[in-house]
């Protein structure tokens, strides 16, 4: 699932995609520069804010590319 993650965070242009987790919880990744991937965790910053989530790749369940505006 890291490689996959990879691919998203590496478009360009970047297309904005959540990451879904075996709890069911969604986290939608709108800017990559938000991401920091590790080999097994990842820390999701929330804009403008002090807050991040960590999340455990083992626990991704899924990925799902977000409805854009055109």
């Amino acid at each position: 699932m890291r490689d996959e993650i990879v691919e998203h965070l590496d478009r360009d242009p970047f297309v904005p995609f959540r990451i879904i987790l075996t709890s069911d919880q969604g986290y939608d990744i709108t800017n990559p520069h938000l991401v920091a991937l590790g080999e097994t965790v990842m820390h999701v910053m929330q804009p403008k804010s002090n807050r991040y989530a960590i999340l455990w790749l083992n626990q991704v369940a899924s990925l799902e590319v977000l409805e854009t505006a055109n």
